[in-house]
């Protein structure tokens, strides 16, 4: 029986190193916990992925000579094969860098551009790279 859909997601992943235990134990927790609902009758939809800016990632590529883009497209490929060496279930793949994200991205920004969230101003405070925020 189809109890409907179920969406869930995991926290996306900075591309700057390789896969750590903190992501590993997220993604095969989450993947359980889909298990279990897709198991109940739900018709699931599990995402996960990577978040390919900030500055991490620039320090991370500079640190091997390489352009960022490159460094991602090698470090998610290691991701994607751990998670496919551990039977994750997720449906979708998501990088910060593709094209179908940073579309739905520039629409989000522009309406709410538009409707006056976003304007130009003096901003002052701390911001830590290690953190991204």
């Amino acid at each position: 029986m189809n109890k409907g859909k179920y969406y869930m997601t995991t926290a996306i992943a900075y591309a700057s190193a390789k896969p750590h235990f903190g992501n590993t134990y997220e993604i095969i927790m989450a993947d359980a916990y889909a298990r279990y609902k897709r198991l109940r009758g739900y018709d699931v939809r599990f995402m996960t992925g990577t978040d390919e800016h900030g500055q991490k990632v620039e320090k991370a590529a500079k640190l091997r000579n390489e352009d960022p883009q490159k460094h991602c497209d090698d470090t998610v490929e290691r991701f994607k094969d751990l998670w496919k060496r551990l039977g994750i279930t997720n449906d979708y793949f998501i990088r910060t860098t593709n094209a179908d994200h940073k579309k739905v991205v520039q629409e989000v920004l522009q309406e709410l551009y538009d409707r006056g969230e976003i304007y130009k101003g003096d901003f002052k405070g701390h911001y830590c790279v290690g953190c991204e925020r």
